[in-house]
């Protein structure tokens, strides 16, 4: 029985015999997003990298890469010159922790209005494959208010109806400015007392599991009938871990 992570290695490697593409993307000023940055250009198939930003930033020397600043309350129709012919619309951007100290109605508009209207543009231009993060436990339902925030987040963004969608559900995320030093080395030392689900993870994991399924949502060709939101929590990410990548800066 071959293995799921070599199942995956493997479909990748038929996958990059054929397949080419293109991204945009919002948060890649972000700890998360810079390193979806890296792991794009850092692929000969992947064409062109529109990023988009609420400030010039420089911070991204391959041609390949294209920096738009816009307005964010103005994302959608900023956005949309720069979203033709692109096949994939990543989003990684959000508040996380810093929710705690802001009025809800900036949370709503940063969480979901801003991810939903640079989603909008991208299906517009064309983006067959939608790639959004979001957190652990999220749910429109919930009690917890950033829970509840996240899970109407994932279906403002689910209603615009992406061939592949792919929303992510990290917990806390490691090796990022946002995680001091002490949980950070803790944390994974507790995972095995918790549900997967909350499983501490590595920035560099999970932004390796957002572009490795989103390569393959691209290979995979023809749009399904039925487009079914693929949620991807710790273990549905596991396989696309890289031993050792998590060390890495």
């Amino acid at each position: 029985m071959v293995p799921r992570a070599c199942e995956v290695t493997m479909a990748a490697a038929a996958a990059e015999a054929k397949a080419q593409y293109s991204a945009i993307l919002l948060g890649a000023t972000g700890n998360v997003g810079g390193r979806i940055v890296q792991l794009l250009i850092g692929n000969p198939l992947c064409r062109k990298v529109v990023v988009v930003t609420r400030r010039k930033t420089n911070a991204f020397a391959d041609p390949r890469v294209c920096e738009v600043v816009v307005n964010m309350d103005r994302l959608e129709d900023e956005v949309a010159p720069h979203a033709g012919e692109v096949d994939v619309a990543l989003a990684a951007f959000g508040v996380g922790k810093g929710s705690a100290k802001m009025r809800e109605e900036e949370v709503r508009k940063i969480e979901i209005a801003y991810p939903q209207a640079f989603c909008r543009a991208a299906r517009a231009g064309g983006s067959r494959v939608c790639g959004l993060m979001t957190a652990a436990g999220a749910d429109p339902e919930a009690r917890m208010k950033y829970a509840k925030i996240i899970g109407e987040k994932e279906k403002a963004v689910e209603s615009i109806k992406f061939d592949f969608p792919g929303i992510y559900r990290p917990s806390v995320i490691l090796g990022n400015s946002n995680t001091p030093g002490a949980p950070g080395y803790a944390m994974p030392r507790l995972n095995w007392a918790m549900p997967s689900r909350y499983h501490s993870i590595h920035k560099n994991d999970l932004a390796r599991a957002i572009v490795g399924q989103s390569f393959l949502a691209i290979a995979q060709g023809n749009a399904p009938q039925e487009a079914t939101v693929k949620i991807l929590e710790y273990k549905d990410m596991e396989p696309f871990f890289v031993k050792g990548e998590s060390d890495e800066p």
